[in-house]
């Protein structure tokens, strides 16, 4: 690798998707089905469905498991999602403060 980072500026950044709003636009809107049928379904509850559409929740590993395997894609598709965002919403919140940190030599 040559070392060198590309930096992009606050206001050129996209917006952090939260990993709900991709599973209720790409899949429930998308396909038509309704949140009660997906927590039927999953057997995941569904106040929490309802949380992480409405990004208030986080993907955990069992919500992954029980989603990806009802709406027939690979497992870790919506944590690896979940991962993403998260790792944005740090580089975001804790910029200044990553900033500072000086690189080990190695």
């Amino acid at each position: 690798m040559s070392g060198s980072r590309i930096t992009i500026a606050d206001d050129e950044r996209l917006d952090n998707v939260h990993p709900g709003d991709i599973l209720r636009e790409d899949f429930l809107i998308g396909s038509d089905i309704p949140l009660e049928e997906v927590a039927n379904g999953t057997g995941i509850e569904l106040a929490t469905l309802r949380e992480i559409v409405a990004s208030t929740r986080d993907i955990d590993p069992s919500v992954d498991a029980r989603l990806t395997r009802y709406l027939r894609m690979s497992e870790g598709f919506f944590l690896r999602l979940q991962v993403s965002y998260d790792v944005e919403k740090i580089q975001r919140n804790e910029a200044g403060a990553l900033a500072r940190i000086v690189p080990r030599a190695a």
